[in-house]
């Protein structure tokens, strides 16, 4: 009998969780399963670099003070769901956002500003991602009047980065736009005399983000949910700590996709190709806008098709093109080198296998010798991702939603990474957050199509 009594203590504390769990807003689910397991994850797996190595966020804090930093953000995700649960709707939405806010600020903000102080105030090359280092270093390289893909980086602290043979020293792997918003506030800060740090930019692109994507859904309890999701993915908001781009990209997209979702089709498209400008990632949508606004439109000839398309891309296109051609015709091949080779393998010194994609399974199994090795990987990217972009782009031109085109778009994008020459983390955590709106997108107004709309007004008159 005794044996009996803890079995039905678990089974009746397991029914009550379930019920309790059940009674929960989706708000108050997503933050209580998110904001749980980031904190678990604080307490070792969520590193940042530091001095010479990656240790975990709460080394951030001296002394004590790291331990009452776990506490404070375990007792904000815990309330949360806590305070759902007794109010319900008595909560309301203005005190679930600052609650949700308090949540981001603990953390997300106060490690990274404290990662800024101790970098600030210790060396440049510590407590920040060499990626960061990078951009600084390729804006101060442009101002001197250098082709940062031409330069290399032996001059600058990235050759204290706490990494043996670090082959960024010799290749910048960024696209422009990066380092080109980056170069007057380098210019300003350098000329003030004052220290300047990427995570300047970063960190309000990362709240930018958590702004937009509410914009995305219509119910407050959604908004909330899809604001969580993104927030606290957490493969992705602790690489903000450290200095790496992802939000500064996401920002963008997800505000051309609000554009898109409003039927502002050039101030969308403007926007993804901004996002495009700075990262690789985000060229992998441009295609899937290009068939969604097509497919919106069902042009009846190819004239109405050109017209659709040119309306909408021409400031996409000029801004690419400004920010792209000056380096391509500068040294087509030093771009060629810094961007394509060194990530694909077969420049002179490649960006090592590494991260827990297909070629860590390869090197794991012994298939590829060591890191530095070439290998196709380049071939079987492009062959597995070619035919599920087919696939929905196909899909997309039947369906036309935003969701689709999302979900397309971030399927072909996994498939492309992960067979790459490495498949990091924070690439996980950008997928995942691109795909957060898929389970509740807003539905778009259903107008009638914008090509078809001139013409039948220009017959009118």
């Amino acid at each position: 009998m005794g044996a009996l009594m803890p079995a039905r203590t678990i089974e009746h504390g397991g029914k009550w969780v379930v019920a309790a769990w059940r009674e929960l807003s989706l708000d108050a689910k997503v933050v209580a399963a998110l904001g749980g397991a980031n904190v678990l994850l604080l307490v070792a797996n969520h590193t940042t670099v530091q001095v010479t190595t990656d240790a975990p966020l709460w080394a951030l804090f001296p002394g004590f003070s790291g331990i009452a930093w776990l506490i404070l953000c375990g007792l904000l995700v815990l309330a949360y769901p806590l305070r759902d649960r007794r109010s319900a709707s008595g909560l309301s939405t203005r005190q679930r956002v600052l609650h949700l806010a308090a949540i981001v600020v603990a953390m997300v903000v106060i490690p990274t500003i404290a990662s800024i102080v101790l970098r600030e105030t210790g060396k440049p090359y510590t407590y920040v991602h060499d990626g960061a280092i990078m951009i600084e270093e390729a804006a101060r390289k442009l101002l001197r009047g250098q082709n940062p893909y031409v330069a290399d980086y032996l001059d600058t602290p990235l050759y204290y980065w706490p990494m043996v043979n670090n082959p960024a020293l010799y290749h910048l792997t960024y696209f422009p736009f990066l380092y080109l918003i980056t170069v007057p506030f380098v210019w300003a800060f350098d000329n003030l005399r004052l220290f300047w740090d990427q995570r300047y930019l970063y960190l309000p692109a990362y709240l930018a983000t958590l702004v937009i994507v509410p914009l995305l859904v219509r119910a407050p309890r959604e908004k909330l949910a899809l604001t969580a999701l993104v927030a606290l993915n957490p493969q992705l908001f602790p690489f903000v700590i450290e200095g790496r781009n992802d939000f500064f990209v996401l920002a963008f997209l997800f505000g051309g996709v609000a554009l898109l979702q409003r039927d502002r089709r050039t101030l969308g498209v403007l926007a993804i190709s901004v996002a495009a400008a700075a990262k690789l990632h985000a060229l992998f949508l441009l295609p899937f806008v290009a068939v969604y606004l097509v497919a919106r439109d069902r042009p009846r000839t190819l004239r109405e098709a050109w017209t659709a398309i040119w309306r909408a891309w021409w400031p996409g296109v000029a801004f690419t093109a400004i920010t792209f051609v000056p380096f391509l015709v500068n040294d087509f091949p030093a771009f060629y080198d810094d961007v394509v080779r060194y990530n694909a393998g077969g420049a002179a010194w490649s960006y090592p296998i590494s991260g827990m994609g297909f070629s860590a399974l390869l090197l794991a199994f012994g298939a590829i010798p060591n890191r530095q090795a070439d290998f196709p990987f380049a071939a079987i990217e492009i062959a597995v991702a070619a035919p599920i972009a087919t696939y929905w782009l196909w899909r997309l031109w039947r369906d036309r939603r935003l969701g689709t085109m999302l979900l397309g778009y971030a399927i072909t994008l996994l498939a492309f990474l992960f067979f790459g020459r490495y498949f990091q983390g924070n690439y996980l955590g950008y997928i995942l957050a691109v795909a957060s709106p898929v389970p509740f997108p807003r539905p778009i107004t259903r107008r009638e199509p914008r090509v078809r709309r001139a013409i039948a007004v220009s017959a009118a008159k």
